[in-house]
């Protein structure tokens, strides 16, 4: 058994309208699907946190012809807590479908992002994984971000493995010493990275840290 984290990128045409108002609308940041129940292949239950303006997102709420109903609580800061019940398009239902069919578990928070890129971790077996990718409909395309050894930490906080390496490289140089003596500049050059992308990196890997802490998972 091992743990797999696994980028998917949503063919635009198919993206649902919430997750392409990332993209579309600059006060939506992400969404993180914490919950969910499929109650059937009319119905489903969600529930997210959401990094938006309120007042933005009810609105795309409210417009969205496929949710039936939903509940939108105010969390810290900009961060949102949503629980809808929508009716699955076909291709939502060819994407259950394509993970009911194996034994993986999926660890939430899945994550969605702007391009239409959502990440998910999964414990199951390589074998597990080629059958989803295999089973994906036309036009999603996959890509294997890190695959580790199931365990406690590794399962729960969900950072990648380039994540973990940047950090390490950020620790190394002195990025987190007090005071600085590292800089991002720095980091990149320890990884062989664009400064852009050791940074995008770290943040990243901050921001997951950070929730982790906060939400009471390490």
């Amino acid at each position: 058994m091992r743990s797999f984290t696994v980028a998917i990128r949503i063919p635009e045409w198919v993206q649902h309208p919430m997750h392409r108002l990332i993209d579309d609308h600059e006060a939506v940041h992400r969404s993180e699907l914490l919950e969910w129940n499929v109650t059937g292949e009319q119905r489903t239950a969600l529930v997210f946190r959401v990094l938006a303006d309120r007042d933005v997102y009810e609105r795309a709420l409210r417009e969205t012809a496929s949710i039936r109903e939903y509940e939108l609580v105010d969390g810290r800061a900009d961060e949102l807590y949503l629980y809808v019940r929508d009716t699955p398009t076909e291709s939502d239902r060819e994407l259950y479908d394509a993970f009911t069919a194996t034994n993986l578990v999926a660890v939430p928070p899945i994550t969605f992002l702007s391009g239409g890129r959502l990440t998910i971790q999964m414990l199951g077996t390589a074998a597990d994984v080629d059958t989803v990718v295999n089973a994906l409909p036309g036009g999603f395309d996959v890509e294997l971000e890190a695959v580790t050894a199931m365990g406690p930490t590794g399962g729960r906080v969900g950072l990648t493995e380039r994540q973990r390496e940047t950090l390490a490289a950020a620790e190394r140089v002195g990025y987190y010493d007090i005071p600085r003596e590292g800089t991002v500049n720095d980091v990149a050059d320890e990884l062989g990275l664009a400064t852009s992308t050791a940074g995008d990196h770290l943040r990243k890997a901050e921001a997951t840290l950070a929730r982790s802490y906060l939400d009471g998972r390490f």
